[in-house]
Order: structure tokens, then C-alpha cells, then sequence
């Protein structure tokens, strides 16, 4: 009893110390930087009132939020969670503290989730505000996809930050290539691209405000909840991933 006591206090401060370390760091900065000018891109884009709500899907919402700001989220909290860590050398605290390492990894990925999530859902309730009636309109549908999309990067980030040295780095570098780059190509292969499934959310459930793709001929999408299944699964298999990942990894550059 009193082991699972001082188990739980110990996720506890772990958790805690997570998030103050995190909101603290210059990531934070970064990631209000870039939504107050995402913010006046929404703004500027919704001068005129009589701008439609699959207009300003397509033409601001997705390429400037779902497709930039929305991963940048997930990089600079996500990436951070372990990479941050090893590059300030107390990680080998947390390897040697009697958590088990697979309980710390899940504590830590909650803690960095959890501040993923919160800035994608503020950020995008204040554009949907500041879009007017469009925005309130579309928020239902983006709330939905953003939140599974933001997780699943999120999921996958923090796995990368905890097996590789320069996580962040290499963080970046996976977004642009495979979720820039990729992700836009005609065909099947985009579906490597986690972008690609937040995006058949959003036509899928945005079916009554006729948002849909641009090019809907090299467009080749699935349903909406088929994607939100597949943004479930991976979210799941990236943080046992991670879990197995982290449990057996030896860090000899922290010793």
C-alpha cells in the first residue's frame, strides 16, 4: 500500500515538473510566436463578411493551422519531451529514480500531450472567434481532427525525441519531407503522411458545409471514421512504441 502510494506521488511530481519545465522553456515562445501570426493570416482572410466556410477551410484553415502550426505544436512539445532531457543531462535522474521506466515514459508523454492538445484546441477556438459565423461553424468539424491529429503527432514526436539523440531535428525533417512533401502528392502515398487521415476527418464530418478537396481527382481519400480509427490506432501503437522503446534503449551519451 504505502508502495503504490509513494508510486502514484512519484508519477504525480514527475508529471508536474513535466509541465513547468515544458511551459518555461523557449518552446513556449515559439509556439505563441507562430499562433499570433497565424492569427492575423485568419483575420486578414476574414475581412470581408461574406466569406464562405469551405472557403476559408481550405484556402486558411487547413494549409496555415492543420497543416504548419498544428505539427509545429507537436514538434516543440512533443520532440522536447526526451531530447530536452538528455540535452541539459538529467535524464539519467529519471533513469535511475525508482519509477519503472515504461510508467515514466507514460507520464511524461501525458504531461506533453496534454499541453499539445491545449494549445491546438485554444488556438483553434480563437481563430474559429475570430473568423465570426464561418468559424464557429467549422469548429465542431476541426475540433474533432485537430485534437486526434495533434495527439497522434504528438505520439509519434515523443517517440522520436526518446530513441534518437537530436530528436527535434530529426522531427522537423520527418514533417517536411513526409508530411509537406508527401503528403501532397497525387495517389495512395500520401497515406504515409499523418496530415492525410486529419484531413479525411475533416471532408468526411465537413460533408454538410461542402468543405472537400481542391483537387478531388488526385484526391483519394476515406471515410471520416475510418480515419478517425486509424488517427486511434496510431496514436495507440506509437506510445507502446515509445513504451518498449524507452524501457529497453541505453542512453550512454546522459551517463
Amino acid at each position: 500500500m504505502n508502495e503504490s502510494r509513494s508510486t502514484f506521488f512519484a508519477c504525480l511530481a514527475l508529471f508536474w515538473l513535466t509541465l513547468r519545465r515544458q511551459l518555461r522553456s523557449r518552446q513556449t515562445l515559439i509556439c505563441l510566436a507562430l499562433a499570433v501570426v497565424v492569427g492575423l493570416i485568419v483575420y486578414a482572410a476574414t475581412w470581408r463578411p461574406s466569406v464562405r466556410p469551405a472557403r476559408l477551410a481550405n484556402n486558411v484553415f487547413i494549409p496555415t493551422f492543420v497543416a504548419f502550426l498544428m505539427p509545429i505544436f507537436a514538434v516543440c512539445y512533443g520532440a522536447s519531451g526526451f531530447g530536452s532531457e538528455r540535452e541539459d543531462r538529467t535524464l539519467v535522474y529519471l533513469l535511475i529514480s525508482s519509477l519503472p521506466r515504461p510508467l515514466a515514459y507514460l507520464v511524461k508523454g501525458l504531461a506533453c500531450q496534454l499541453l499539445v492538445a491545449a494549445w491546438t484546441v485554444g488556438t483553434l477556438w480563437a481563430y474559429c472567434r475570430i473568423a465570426g459565423a464561418p468559424g464557429t461553424e467549422l469548429l465542431p468539424v476541426f475540433l474533432r481532427a485537430s485534437l486526434l491529429g495533434s495527439l497522434a503527432y504528438a505520439s509519434l514526436f515523443l517517440l522520436v525525441g526518446a530513441v534518437f539523440r537530436h530528436g527535434t531535428i530529426i522531427s522537423l525533417v520527418y514533417w517536411f519531407f513526409l508530411e509537406v512533401l508527401l503528403g501532397n502528392l497525387p495517389g495512395i502515398v500520401k497515406r504515409v503522411s499523418i496530415a492525410y487521415y486529419v484531413r479525411c476527418v475533416i471532408y468526411g464530418f465537413g460533408e454538410d458545409l461542402k468543405i472537400k478537396a481542391i483537387n478531388e481527382d488526385m484526391w483519394v481519400g476515406i471515410s471520416g471514421p475510418a480515419a478517425t480509427t486509424a488517427l486511434v490506432a496510431l496514436m495507440a501503437g506509437l506510445t507502446l512504441a515509445g513504451v518498449v522503446a524507452f524501457s529497453r534503449r541505453e542512453y550512454a551519451d546522459v551517463g
